[in-house]
């Protein structure tokens, strides 16, 4: 009986670590998403402090070159930042939970994409 657990274990655990692999981290969003849009990076910036202070989200602004980041806490980061006369939003998804849902989302409102 014991030698059939152990075969059967055996015998399952690779399946077991593909799905596990496959669902890899379910809290984490889409890694990274860059947007680039014709808004200046002070409108950006400004529309996504309303947003947040909308959803009462903390969050630290940091200077980067030619703009800014936005630290949401659980590794959420925005960057807005102008290149050649052109806005890029770009979001790194971290932990997700109900109070911070709304940022996979604001790129959308703040950065509209530049078609």
């Amino acid at each position: 009986m014991k030698r059939v657990m152990i075969t059967f274990v055996t015998l399952c655990l690779p399946f077991v670590l593909t799905g596990c692999a496959w669902w890899q981290n379910p809290d984490a969003g889409q890694p990274m998403i860059d947007t680039t849009t014709q808004s200046p990076v002070a409108n950006v910036i400004v529309c996504l402090i309303t947003e947040a202070n909308k959803h009462h989200a903390k969050f630290q602004i940091t200077g980067i070159p030619q703009g800014s980041m936005l630290d949401f806490g659980d590794s959420n980061i925005v960057k807005i930042r102008s290149d050649n006369d052109t806005t890029t939003y770009r979001f790194y998804a971290g932990k997700r939970h109900p109070g911070n849902l709304w940022l996979e989302n604001a790129g959308k409102t703040c950065a509209p994409s530049a078609s």
